[in-house]
């Protein structure tokens, strides 16, 4: 009896310990598996852009926007500067006003973001997109 009481306590315990590792063994693949499909979507999203074919870059990186820690604040900032850069593009086209504003106000956020991180050239060049695109003035 006193074998079976200790054998049920050790397997309560290992359990325990088995089940916090597998934890976090699936944390790390799910953020590992989040990451990669950032990484995918970014570069066919850039892809789009190169091509021309605006419009579908909006959506791929309106797609994976959300799914950008707020931790990455380099990636984020850049994700919303090639967003704006891509509803921008696809206005000239479309002439969708809401797509103007939506463009002015993440390549703000970029630029916000960048002066923050206190990357400042990447602020500038951000700074260089919106007047470029007409959506800022120029002291």
């Amino acid at each position: 009896m006193k074998n079976v009481v200790i054998t049920v306590i050790v397997g309560f315990i290992a359990g325990l310990v088995i089940s916090g590792i597998l934890f976090d063994v699936i944390k790390y693949v799910g953020k590992s598996f989040n990451r990669a499909s950032v990484s995918w979507n970014i570069s066919k999203a850039e892809k789009s852009y190169s091509e021309g074919r605006f419009s579908d870059s909006v959506l791929i990186y309106k797609k994976v926007l959300p799914k950008i820690s707020e931790d990455n604040k380099i990636l984020l900032a850049k994700t919303k500067n090639n967003l704006g850069l891509s509803l921008y593009k696809n206005y000239l086209t479309t002439q969708n006003k809401e797509e103007i504003t939506e463009a002015m106000d993440l390549m703000q956020d970029a630029e916000d973001i960048y002066l923050e991180t206190g990357n400042n050239e990447l602020a500038e060049q951000t700074s260089q997109n919106l007047v470029n695109a007409g959506l800022s003035y120029q002291p």
